[in-house]
């Protein structure tokens, strides 16, 4: 009676320090989503995605913290000022968060588009070169993302921002790239009346929906 007892008191204790671990997590996390939306500079998201790194040194099992690093990167890369070197060196980090998330969260929606978001990043710093190998590349990511979950809004407004682009490169209406968007937006509301306060899942790209909607209007 006593050995069920005392392993009644170890699994509890297991418990309660799991539980403890889980919540100190999404604490951490938390806390990096809300710096991540208040940087402004390519400095300030270095910064957003070293806090993510370290909590994914702690939580080598978890593929937020790697994801949201590489989205951090991708977006500092985005708003780099520098040159080509500087700019590239955002989107190799950002592509190494964002395979590590892939190996602890194979075909997962979220990090393939944030990956197509990676590559397109690196065809924007250099569009005469790239653009012929990487828009395929990009494409290719999108389409996977949209296949492995329908209901993604970030995967396909990508995609659609990837068709428009694709359109007006070859002189073509944008009514496909617009249907894209528009759907976009309808999940982007539907995941919004659905997300939970507090969420550290990815709920981010509503604005760049909004954006696009402005030029299919």
């Amino acid at each position: 009676m006593k050995k069920y007892s005392l392993a009644i008191l170890v699994m509890m204790l297991i418990s309660m320090l799991s539980q403890a671990s889980n919540d100190a997590y999404e604490q951490a996390m938390i806390k990096e989503l809300l710096e991540m939306k208040k940087a402004i500079s390519s400095s300030d998201l270095q910064k957003s995605a070293n806090g993510f790194a370290r909590i994914a040194a702690m939580m080598p099992e978890e593929w937020l913290p790697d994801y949201y690093a590489a989205l951090a990167l991708a977006n500092a890369g985005f708003r780099s000022q520098g040159g080509t070197e500087e700019k590239d060196a955002f989107f190799a980090q950002a592509k190494k968060h964002a395979d590590k998330a892939a190996t602890n969260s194979p075909n997962n929606s979220e990090i393939v588009a944030l990956q197509g978001f990676i590559t397109m990043g690196e065809l924007a710093v250099d569009p005469n070169s790239r653009g012929q190998h990487l828009s395929g590349v990009a494409m290719q990511a999108f389409g996977k993302a949209v296949e492995l979950n329908r209901q993604n809004p970030r995967a396909i407004m990508m995609l659609g921002q990837m068709e428009l682009g694709m359109a007006r490169f070859f002189g073509q209406g944008p009514e496909k790239a617009c249907g894209l968007i528009k759907s976009s937006l309808e999940l982007f509301e539907k995941e919004e009346a659905n997300s939970q306060e507090g969420t550290i899942q990815p709920t981010w790209g509503k604005e760049m929906a909004l954006q696009l909607k402005g030029v299919c209007e």
